[in-house]
């Protein structure tokens, strides 16, 4: 195994962790800041240039602005249906929304 995979992997559990120890804390403001950090796009995006050069890194960078919807919808789902549903009923209709949403855009843009 390379030895960037193992730090990639290592970076990723490294965020996971602390969002975890966060939101577990009750300080989901910071877990959600640590979450959101840019820093495994900027890692993916530096990944991709140094793979296959800058006409890599827009499109990519387009299907993150386009996949926003889907996640969108899906964190909406969260936030409006837990206290009404539950938070695992929640959960499987925000991911369904999730995949649903992205379907429908993969679709229209003939992926």
């Amino acid at each position: 195994m390379e030895l960037k995979y193992f730090l990639y992997f290592l970076v990723g559990g490294v965020i996971v962790s602390m969002v975890t120890y966060f939101a577990s804390q009750a300080k989901g403001l910071i877990a959600a800041f640590i979450a959101n950090l840019p820093v495994i796009t900027v890692i993916t995006f530096l990944i991709i240039y140094f793979e296959s050069g800058e006409k890599a890194v827009v499109p990519y960078a387009e299907g993150l602005v386009i996949m926003l919807f889907p996640w969108l919808a899906y964190i909406f789902a969260i936030i409006f249906l837990t206290y009404r549903l539950g938070f695992i009923p929640s959960l499987v209709i925000g991911m369904s929304l999730y995949f649903i949403v992205a379907y429908v855009i993969m679709s229209i843009k003939k992926i």
